[in-house]
């Protein structure tokens, strides 16, 4: 006799079993992303670079509000007078230029004017970078041949001319000054996402995605972005410090908000000329300002880079 053939009831799938694996790879993607910022902010040179930023940060702020003396007041003081000097009830911590205005003030005020160019520059510098890194690395063939040899043409361009020659053209603005500063930055960032696209792009999870029938967008914008998160935020803390080098540089040269403004590097361009006759703190003053605030983003440049490139 015949046994009864048993067919097996189908077990249906738990909502555990049926989770797809993506959600667990964003779950731990997020849990690793908050680690490293854990391990950034324990780092030595990230708490000093913060420092130092938050001071020029609240200085930017608060401007002529906290400064001790008018910024812009030309004789308020006798000119160029030595750091500690007490002159008429007014103490000058770091002398007067020689204008006679009170330089640490002018300092103080005069971040407003670095930190309101620099950062908008470097930020819109590596989202332009970043849309044409994701194309190139993504697609790959003519449009990557194409841009790639744009890049290059502008990577060979002195950054400084290039900067000058636009002022020049259009006229001493912030505005002027930030989108060609972003200009300048958006190649040499597109370059580090393209090399870190092209990484990525041939891996499974993208492959799984196309297969799903994603579009390029979603795949280039949901999936890919932020497994290369990492390089972009550490070519957006690289290039802020290089824009604040810039900023001051344009300005030193003639290019940047015009006199009397408190900006650094058109406080050492007013005065270096004077350093032969021995009255060094209108000149050295400002340059400490600008060297403190690069040297502070580069700490924090340095620490971001060490957690995520481990």
């Amino acid at each position: 006799m015949n046994e009864p053939t048993i067919v097996p009831t189908p077990v249906p799938l738990t909502p555990a079993a049926s989770t797809p694996p993506a959600s667990i790879t964003v779950s731990e993607r997020k849990q690793a992303r908050r680690e490293n910022w854990k391990l950034i902010a324990r780092r030595p040179g990230f708490v000093i670079g913060s420092v130092i930023l938050f001071v020029w940060i609240v200085c930017a702020i608060g401007g002529d509000r906290i400064t001790p003396n008018d910024p812009l007041h030309a004789g308020l003081v006798a000119n160029n007078l030595k750091p500690g000097t007490t002159y008429n009830g007014v103490k000058l911590w770091l002398g007067s230029d020689t204008s006679g205005r009170d330089i640490l003030s002018r300092i103080m005020a005069g971040a407003r004017d670095v930190l309101s160019v620099a950062p908008p520059a470097a930020v819109l510098g590596v989202l332009g970078g970043t849309v044409f890194g994701l194309l190139m690395g993504y697609y790959r063939g003519i449009l990557d041949q194409i841009l790639s040899r744009i890049i290059e043409a502008l990577l060979s361009l002195p950054t400084l001319l290039i900067g000058l020659l636009a002022v020049t053209v259009f006229g001493k603005s912030n505005t002027v000054v930030i989108i060609v500063v972003a200009v300048l930055f958006t190649p040499i960032v597109a370059r580090t996402v393209r090399a870190a696209v092209l990484a990525e792009s041939d891996l499974d999870y993208v492959t799984s995605a196309r297969l799903r029938g994603e579009s390029s967008g979603f795949i280039m914008f949901r999936e890919i972005l932020p497994n290369v998160s990492g390089p972009i935020i550490v070519e957006l803390t690289v290039r802020i410090g290089y824009a604040v080098f810039t900023v001051a540089t344009l300005s030193f040269l003639g290019a940047g908000p015009p006199p009397p403004s408190p900006d650094w590097g058109a406080q050492v361009s007013e005065s270096y000329h004077i350093m032969s006759a021995g009255i060094w703190w209108p000149t050295i003053f400002p340059a400490i300002a600008i060297a403190s605030l690069v040297i502070a983003v580069n700490l924090i440049a340095d620490a971001v880079q060490s957690v995520f490139e481990a």
